[in-house]
């Protein structure tokens, strides 16, 4: 089963991806350069989040993802 515990570390990942993703783009020295590294952050981001899910929605069938 899906526990409060999972989804408050799965929030946890999204909000510690949002705000780094900030942050480098506050140290960019233009805006494409904050659009190209924010862009890039999000989209690693995306990848870890999504395979967490999958882990989560795996284990709540009773599978084990590898």
């Amino acid at each position: 089963m899906i526990t409060d515990d999972d989804l408050n570390a799965l929030r946890g990942k999204i909000r510690s991806l949002v705000r780094q993703s900030v942050i480098a783009g506050r140290h960019a020295t233009s805006g494409e350069d904050a659009a190209r590294i924010q862009d890039q952050m999000v989209a690693a981001g995306e990848r870890a989040i999504m395979l967490d899910i999958v882990a989560l929605l795996a284990r709540y069938d009773g599978k084990e993802v590898t």
